[in-house]
């Protein structure tokens, strides 16, 4: 009998808390469909200046270097426009990710959404 490992497809939903809007990030985050796809809905949401932004990855499983950039465009964009991104809950293989390209010294990071929120709010 031969088993497969599950591998989650990407998904993500967004809500917004105090004037953030908060998207929750699902699954794998790894190929540019995957990433069209968040830009697209970063697109519905983000209209207007100074928008935050919280990137709640609590229950994104894996990112890769298209996940990377993304992150990096997301953070690029939300900035010109005079709003901030924090990320949130990451997984500690996301984490290292972010250590070892030394992203982790650009991305503001919080142990959760609650805290991002409030430090978006400080």
């Amino acid at each position: 009998m031969t088993t497969t490992t599950e591998r989650p497809p990407f998904d993500l939903s967004v809500t917004e808390h105090d004037g953030a809007k908060v998207f929750h990030l699902k699954g794998r985050l790894m190929d540019q469909q995957q990433a069209d796809h968040l830009m697209q809905v970063l697109d519905e949401h983000l209209t207007g200046e100074h928008v935050n932004v919280v990137l709640d990855m609590n229950e994104l499983q894996y990112m890769n270097s298209t996940g990377l950039n993304i992150m990096i465009s997301v953070l690029t964009r939300i900035r010109k426009a005079g709003g901030d991104v924090m990320l949130a809950s990451l997984s500690m293989g996301v984490r290292q990710l972010f250590i070892v390209t030394k992203l982790d010294t650009v991305f503001r990071i919080a142990a959760s959404v609650d805290e991002a929120l409030a430090q978006l709010r400080a």
